[in-house]
């Protein structure tokens, strides 16, 4: 009753309901190489092909030995469905491989790849019922756009992720275009008004990465490997803007008894009103035995300001509490709302 699990060199829509899932097969180590798998991805998604992914740094190695490469290569990969490093002379495609700075943005990579595991699965979950890739062609979600019909460098992570992986040597800075929305720097909390092109900073520790006001983005504590499953805590990533929401969906993640139901959905919503931002963690919908029973949510919220006061279920809530619910507002422009159980409805006072 295990669920099957096919890495296949070609394939053909309709292949992922058969758990086939294709890599690019050995392709070269060079960052023209990396840039064009930026394109293929997409256009397999665009193909029926939902699920797809590289082997991380190239196969063959015809370029020279060098962990930027690597490095860069792996943030993609992050953002890919099939997430492994792997080569021909598979010394060159260790996390270690290329001294203490490059393991340590190796170690963070994968850790920021674990902690959106919950965003992950739950995209995964949705290209089983919709068909909707992973790694999605801005295209699909601004097709009134004429900039991005043609655009392969950089694409859309579920609907509120944006990346736009680094795909030239020495570079330190990077040109990403932001189709019509408000958009956030992942790294930086810095706010742009697409449409428009911004030269970001880049420097090899992370990937330009930008999230769309109106996103709640789930996060858990960064797992071993993904059958680690540390689910008790759930962090909200949330930019408030106009009414927004977002379903998270969980099984056993291992058996087949989620096509026959056993799964669950808990969906989070955000609304703004004029001087305060109403969130809510709904009930789980399903076979709710397969949350952790001590599941503790907390959230981080995208404010300009410091709010005038927070309430979880109707209860006025302590700034700055060590233990039990409470909440900060630091230099970063986010709200931390710790200790909340769900079901719950939290108000934000965004008005002094």
């Amino acid at each position: 009753d295990r669920r099957p699990f096919l890495l296949c060199r070609s394939g053909g829509p309709g292949m992922s309901r058969l758990g086939a899932i294709p890599w690019s097969g050995d392709i070269n180590t060079t960052f023209e190489t990396m840039e064009t798998q930026i394109r293929t991805g997409l256009n397999l998604g665009l193909s029926g092909i939902p699920h797809w992914g590289t082997d991380a740094g190239g196969f063959y190695c015809v370029g020279p030995d060098e962990g930027e490469l690597f490095v860069r290569w792996l943030h993609f990969s992050a953002f890919s469905t099939l997430f492994r490093a792997h080569g021909h002379v598979w010394r060159r495609h260790l996390p270690w491989a290329y001294g203490d700075r490059i393991t340590e943005i190796c170690r963070a990579i994968i850790a920021l790849r674990y902690s959106l595991m919950p965003l992950t699965y739950t995209l995964v979950w949705q290209a089983r019922e919709t068909g909707l890739p992973t790694m999605r062609a801005l295209v699909l979600n601004y097709p009134e756009d004429p900039h991005v019909w043609d655009l392969g460098t950089e694409y859309l992570w579920g609907d509120d992720l944006l990346v736009a992986p680094v795909t030239r040597r020495g570079a330190t800075h990077w040109p990403v275009y932001l189709p019509l929305d408000t958009w956030y720097d992942y790294w930086t909390g810095e706010r742009h008004v697409g449409p428009c092109g911004v030269t970001v900073e880049a420097p090899l520790e992370r990937v330009p990465l930008f999230v769309r006001a109106g996103a709640i983005i789930p996060r858990g504590d960064p797992s071993a490997y993904s059958a680690e499953r540390r689910t008790e805590a759930i962090e909200l990533l949330v930019y408030p803007h106009g009414a927004s929401s977002f379903t998270l969906y969980e099984d056993d993640g291992l058996t087949n008894a989620y096509a026959a139901g056993e799964h669950v959905t808990t969906t989070f919503t955000c609304v703004v009103a004029q001087d305060e931002v109403a969130i809510r963690i709904q009930a789980p919908v399903g076979t709710a035995s397969l949350l952790p029973e001590t599941r503790i949510y907390a959230l981080r919220v995208r404010l300009d300001r410091k709010p005038a006061a927070i309430w979880i279920n109707g209860s006025l809530i302590p700034e700055s509490a060590s233990d039990g619910p409470g909440w900060t507002y630091n230099t970063d422009l986010f709200a931390h709302v710790q200790g909340i159980s769900g079901p719950a409805d939290v108000k934000i006072k965004t008005q002094r």
